[in-house]
C-alpha cells in the first residue's frame, strides 16, 4: 500500500506517525563508491525504509532524507539547497557522512563557505566508517523530525483552509471562550447583525438577546454544550438597529481531549423563509377554508392526477382527498356529463390555456350537481406549466332557478300570447260592430299589442340573464346593414343612414345586433316628425369604437334615459316600462361597453363606446 505512497498522503489518512516514519524513502548522494554500496544494500534490506531511484536526479526525485558524503555535497550543494527550498518550510532532511579526522571541508574558505553549508543544507553529521546503530537512530531522529513538519503543515494548512472557509461562509459565525466572551466573528455575522467585530468582540451573545425566548431556552443550550454535546435550533435574535431576524443555530463545544477550550456558534439566517412561510401558511389555511373547491393537478405525472384537495371539494363531490388525490378530475363525471364540454376543457389543458365551464358531476352517493369549473395553468419563472389548479363551485340551486325562471317565463308568454289573442280578437269584433262610435276597441288592441311586445322583451331579457356571457369578435358593417334592413321593412318611412368603414370589428357579447336593433327601432317608432330619420355612424379610435345614434324624434323622456344610462331603480310608481332600453343597457354593459346620451335641440344622440 505505501511503496509509492508520499508521507503526507499517509499522515492524512490517519496512519500512526511512527509507522509513517517507517516508510520513508532515502536517497544515498554518495561519491565513495563502497559507502555507496554499503548504503544501498543496508536500505534495501531494512524492513521499513525504502530506497529511492537514485537515477533520478536529486532535484527530480522524490525523497523524505538525503544521505550524502563530503566529495558529493561539494558536487551538489546548490542541487540540495533547490530541493530543500523546494519543499519549505516543510524539513526536507540531509544527513551528512563524515570522516572523523577530515575536518577539511568545514575549514574551507576560513570556514565561511562550511558554516554556509551547514545553516542551510546540513541538518546532521554522522562519523565515519559507518557505525549502523547510530546511523539508524540519526536517520531515525530526522525522520521524526520530518513527519512533525508535515503534520505541522498540514495542520497549519486546514487551519488556513478552515479560516478562509469561515471568513467567505454565508452563515454568521462567532466563537467564545469558556465563560461565553466572544472572541471572533466573520465577515456574514457583521452583515447579517448589524455589528461590527469591535462592537461585539468581549461582549456575550446575550447583546443579540431579542426577548422572544424564553429563560428556559437558554439553559438548556447552556446545559447541553457545557455537558460537551452540540445544540441545534431556531432562535429569534435582534439587529443592531433593532430589527428582529430568524436563525438556525448550530453551538459547539470545542474540546482539547476531553476539556472544552471554547464555543463556536454557527448562525444561517432564515428570516425570509419564515416570513414566506409565514404567507404561505395564510395562504393555505385560507385555501383549506375556501368555501369552493381548489384542486392542483401534476402534468408531468401520467394523466394528470390531482395532487391535492381541499374540503370545499370534499363537501361538494363527497369524496375524500386520500379518495381523490392520484386520479385524474374527470372522475366526477357521469352518464349525462356533456360530452362537448368535456371536449372544451381537454383542449383548453391541452393547450396550457385556462377555461371556464358549467358542466354536470357526479357526487360519490350519485346525485347530480352543476359545477361552475374554472381551469388554469401555472407556469414557473421560465413559462412551463408546472400545475393547474382548478375551482369548483356547486350552482345546482342557481340553475335550477334558472331552468324555473325559463319555463315559468314561456308559460306566462304562452299564456299571454293567447289570451291577448282572445282579447285582439274581441275587440276587433267590438271595432266592426261600434265602427268610430266609441274609442274603446282600438285602445284595447293597441294596449294588448303593446303587453305582446313587453312579453318579448321580457324574453330576450330572460334569455340574456340566463345566458353566461361570450365574447366574439363581430364586423360592424354587415351587422348593421342587417339592422337597417330589418327596422326598414317594418317601418318603411323611415330614413335610416348607415356610415362605417369596412372591416371595424369589435369584442361584443351575443345579442350585440338585438341592442342596435332596439336602439334604430326606439328612434323610428316614437318619432313624431313626418319623416323618421336615423343615421348610425361609426368612429374607431386607438383605444376605443364609438357607436352613435342620432335621431330627430322627441327627447327620450328623463324615466326612459335613466333606464337606458343604469340609473333606474324599480319603484312601485316605475316597474316595467322600458324594458327595450333596459335590454340595451345589460347588452352593452355585458360587452365592456358604457352608455351616453345627449339631446341635441331636435333630437337624440346616443353613444355606445366599446374598447377596442
Amino acid at each position: 500500500m505505501v511503496e509509492n505512497t508520499p508521507l503526507s498522503d499517509l499522515l492524512e489518512a490517519g496512519t500512526e506517525p511512527s509507522a509513517v516514519e517507517e516508510s520513508a524513502m532515502i536517497y544515498p548522494l554518495v561519491a565513495d563508491s563502497g559507502n555507496r554500496r554499503v548504503l544501498r544494500e543496508w536500505i534495501t534490506n531494512h524492513d521499513s525504509h525504502r530506497l529511492a531511484d537514485t537515477e533520478t536526479p536529486v532535484t527530480e526525485c522524490e525523497f523524505d532524507l538525503c544521505i550524502v558524503d563530503g566529495d558529493a555535497l561539494e558536487q551538489n550543494v546548490d542541487r540540495l539547497r533547490e530541493c530543500k527550498d523546494a519543499a519549505s518550510p516543510i524539513l526536507l532532511p540531509v544527513l551528512l557522512l563524515l570522516p572523523e579526522k577530515r575536518t577539511e571541508i568545514i575549514d574551507i574558505d576560513g570556514g565561511a563557505v562550511a558554516d554556509n553549508v551547514f545553516a542551510t543544507t546540513i541538518d546532521e553529521i554522522v562519523s565515519l566508517p559507518i557505525r549502523q546503530a547510530e546511523l539508524q537512530w540519526r536517520i531515525k531522529a530526522l525522520l521524526r523530525l520530518r513527519v512533525q513538519s508535515l503534520g505541522l503543515q498540514m495542520r497549519t494548512n486546514t487551519l488556513e483552509l478552515f479560516q478562509q472557509a469561515v471568513e467567505n461562509s454565508g452563515n454568521a459565525v462567532y466563537i467564545t471562550d469558556t465563560d461565553g466572551t466572544i472572541k471572533y466573528v466573520n465577515p456574514a455575522f457583521e452583515e447579517i447583525t448589524g455589528y461590527s467585530a469591535s462592537d461585539v468582540i468581549g461582549q456575550t451573545p446575550r447583546m443579540l438577546n431579542s426577548g422572544e425566548m424564553p429563560d428556559s431556552f437558554f439553559d438548556e443550550l447552556w446545559e447541553t454544550i457545557s455537558g460537551g454535546e452540540n445544540w441545534r435550533g431556531e432562535i429569534v435574535d435582534r439587529k443592531k438597529s433593532g430589527e428582529l431576524y430568524y436563525a438556525t443555530q448550530t453551538v459547539a463545544p470545542i474540546l482539547d481531549g476531553d476539556e472544552i477550550r471554547a464555543f463556536v456558534a454557527v448562525q444561517t439566517d432564515i428570516t425570509e423563509r419564515k416570513r414566506r412561510e409565514e404567507t404561505l401558511g395564510r395562504r393555505t389555511q385560507a385555501i383549506e377554508n375556501a368555501p369552493i373547491g381548489v384542486t392542483i393537478t401534476d402534468p408531468d405525472r401520467e394523466d394528470n392526477p390531482l395532487i391535492y384537495v381541499n374540503e370545499g371539494f370534499e363537501s361538494i363531490t363527497g369524496y375524500t382527498a386520500a379518495e381523490s388525490t392520484g386520479r385524474n378530475c374527470r372522475f366526477p363525471q357521469g352518464e349525462n356529463t356533456d360530452p362537448e364540454t368535456v371536449a372544451e376543457i381537454r383542449a383548453a389543458v391541452d393547450a396550457e390555456e385556462p377555461v371556464a365551464v358549467e358542466l354536470l358531476n357526479y357526487r360519490k352517493d350519485g346525485t347530480e350537481f352543476w359545477n361552475e369549473l374554472t381551469i388554469a395553468p401555472v407556469r414557473d419563472d421560465d413559462g412551463n406549466v408546472v400545475n393547474f389548479v382548478g375551482f369548483q363551485q356547486d350552482v345546482t340551486d342557481r340553475k335550477q332557478r334558472e331552468k324555473q325562471l325559463e319555463v315559468l317565463g314561456r308559460v306566462l308568454r304562452h299564456n299571454l300570447r293567447n289570451e291577448m289573442n282572445v282579447i285582439q280578437g274581441w275587440a276587433e269584433t267590438l271595432k266592426t260592430e261600434l265602427g268610430d262610435e266609441i274609442e274603446g276597441p282600438e285602445q284595447i288592441i293597441e294596449k294588448s299589442e303593446q303587453l305582446t311586445e313587453l312579453a318579448e322583451k321580457e324574453r330576450l331579457i330572460t334569455k340574456v340573464l340566463t345566458e353566461p356571457p361570450e365574447e366574439n369578435d363581430v364586423e360592424l358593417a354587415p351587422l348593421l346593414a342587417h339592422v337597417k334592413r330589418t327596422v326598414s321593412t317594418a317601418s318603411p318611412d323611415a330614413e335610416i343612414s348607415i356610415d362605417c368603414q369596412e372591416q371595424t370589428a369589435v369584442s361584443v357579447t351575443q345579442n350585440f345586433e338585438q341592442a342596435i336593433d332596439e336602439l334604430v327601432t326606439n328612434a323610428v317608432v316614437h318619432n313624431d316628425a313626418a319623416v323618421p330619420t336615423v343615421s348610425v355612424t361609426v368612429t374607431p379610435t386607438d383605444d376605443a369604437v364609438t357607436i352613435e345614434v342620432v335621431d330627430n324624434g322627441p327627447p327620450i323622456p328623463e324615466m326612459e334615459r335613466s333606464v337606458l344610462l343604469g340609473n333606474a331603480e324599480q319603484t312601485s310608481v316605475y316597474h316595467g316600462s322600458g324594458l327595450g332600453l333596459w335590454l340595451v343597457n345589460l347588452i352593452v354593459s355585458r360587452s365592456g361597453g358604457r352608455l351616453e346620451h345627449e339631446a341635441t335641440g331636435d333630437g337624440n344622440r346616443v353613444r355606445i363606446v366599446l374598447p377596442d
